[in-house]
């Protein structure tokens, strides 16, 4: 009986995965949204019917998927959100903590992604990076057209479309630090949502620290300064096509991205300790990514947190951990 429960349920859960998936392809704004936590049902499955069933809903669902919408769609999904949705399932039905879910997590949507890129190669002759940026510089044409037929000087136009290939170009050039910084949020939102739909079935899961308390380990300060040493260096010399000069922008995206992070937990920290409106945190932290030189504070802000410990936290809170209730 308790078998065939699972198997009604993990085909539930599998139809449930197609209409997140057809919402996904065809629903502007929430499609984006929808597409994110895609592994969900297959996350409630392996929660809830073990590693077995989680396998089944997901194969099921893929092979739905090729034949509604298309086997490049059902591709990317199963390679990709596929494997997150197997591993934190399973995470989550042994009761790990959280922080380990997390790391566990992030592994599983890095290899995720890496295995995305080597298959589309192996098997389907197909550079998804590629595929990418090509639509970004169709969108250079179009928007350098928009800009002439709305009667924009062509000098104007010009100074537009060179700004936009030079991010660009930079993109192309973070894409690896981007990939990395990617998969700890998909996972992320993935555990965060997958936690509240299994708590009202009645599940319970360790949670992360609260955010005014994470921190950031401080040996990332060293790969920030080597790392900018660098991309100074090179950058004066002229030798930015090479790999050691992509190597260090990587690595610094990577770590201002954290400092960054550091940054924000210690302003809603302080707006916590001080009684303020949580309002202000939150206009705050969207301003930082509004306005270019406030992010650049908030870096060394990051760092002065840091090494400060300005929060008296580090003795209490050595690492991001959770602690078994």
């Amino acid at each position: 009986m308790r078998k065939t429960s699972a198997m009604v349920e993990a085909g539930i859960l599998a139809a449930i995965a197609v209409v997140m998936a057809l919402i996904a392809m065809y629903v502007p704004v929430i499609g984006a949204f929808v597409n994110f936590v895609w592994p969900l049902p297959i996350i409630i499955c392996g929660m809830r019917h073990g590693f077995k069933y989680s396998v089944m809903t997901l194969i099921v669902a893929t092979i739905i998927v090729a034949i509604v919408i298309s086997p490049i769609q059902a591709f990317f999904l199963g390679a990709i959100f596929g494997l997150l949705g197997l591993i934190l399932g399973e995470c989550m039905r042994r009761h790990l903590s959280a922080a380990k879910i997390m790391l566990y997590g992030s592994v599983g949507a890095v290899i995720a992604l890496i295995l995305n890129i080597v298959l589309s190669f192996a098997f389907l002759d197909i550079d998804p990076i590629a595929m990418m940026f090509s639509q970004f510089d169709k969108s250079l044409t179009d928007m350098a057209d928009f800009y002439r037929n709305h009667g924009i000087s062509e000098a104007d136009t010009q100074a537009a479309v060179q700004n936009y290939s030079e991010m660009l170009k930079m993109m192309r050039i973070i894409m690896p630090g981007a990939f990395l910084l990617s998969a700890p949020m998909l996972a992320f939102v993935n555990y965060f949502v997958a936690k509240k739909v299994l708590s009202r079935l009645g599940e319970s899961f360790d949670d992360l620290p609260p955010f005014v308390n994470w921190i950031v380990p401080t040996w990332v300060l060293a790969p920030f300064i080597l790392s900018l040493v660098g991309v100074t260096y090179f950058y004066i010399n002229k030798l930015t096509d090479t790999w050691m000069y992509k190597l260090c922008v990587n690595v610094q995206t990577v770590c201002t991205f954290l400092l960054v992070l550091q940054a924000i937990c210690l302003i809603y920290w302080y707006v916590k300790e001080k009684n303020k409106p949580k309002w202000w945190a939150n206009v705050f932290t969207a301003l930082i990514f509004v306005v270019p030189i406030l992010s650049q504070i908030m870096v060394y802000v990051g760092a002065f947190d840091m090494i400060a410990d300005y929060r008296k936290i580090r003795k209490e809170y050595p690492e991001i951990k959770t602690k078994k209730k």
